[in-house]
């Protein structure tokens, strides 16, 4: 099992993100869900409207969760063909996903400790490390989606990151 990555928006004039409705999520069919994500996902299932949640037989509410986080995914400057232009995707989350983390492991390493390694078990044991993502739906398949609601959904996971969070609590481990 790996650390998905969703993505999140900021609305037009607003400081407050939601889910990007690109942002895949879900269950997955191939993998069963870790006992890590046992709590988060029975809490999700029984505080999410049952009328807000897809049709029971679109997903597969037994396997593994997805996302496991979220990170901003939309309005990256890049330059093509030397022009510069605007993109969105979770091709924009997942790599400041992981830059965040690198930076969390040089914090580490200036410290004489080694890298984090395999995020899943710590990051769901330290949800506080996290803004909470809890508006906007992930429409598709004839449906509206799931919705992003308090705590962790399979939209935006567990939420964005708070870098200071991370490496108070990454410094804490050995």
């Amino acid at each position: 099992y790996t650390t998905s990555v969703g993505a999140t928006t900021f609305g037009f004039l607003s400081s407050t993100q939601s889910a990007a409705s690109f942002s895949s999520g879900g269950f997955s069919n191939l993998i069963s869900r870790p006992s890590y994500q046992d709590g988060p996902v029975k809490t999700y299932f029984k505080t999410a409207s049952p009328s807000a949640l897809p049709p029971s037989n679109r997903y597969n509410a037994t396997g593994g969760g997805f996302p496991d986080v979220s990170a901003l995914g939309t309005s990256f400057n890049i330059v093509y063909f030397g022009m510069t232009t605007q993109v969105d995707g979770t091709s924009c989350s997942s790599p400041t996903f992981s830059g965040v983390i690198a930076l969390v492991n040089d914090a580490r390493l200036n410290a004489g400790k080694s890298t984090l390694g395999w995020l899943n078990p710590w990051i769901y044991s330290n949800t506080d490390m996290f803004t909470d993502i809890t508006s906007g739906s992930n429409p598709g398949c004839g449906t509206n989606g799931f919705p992003a609601t308090t705590g962790w959904d399979p939209l935006t996971g567990l939420g964005t990151p708070l870098f200071p969070k991370l490496v108070q609590s990454a410094m804490s481990l050995q």
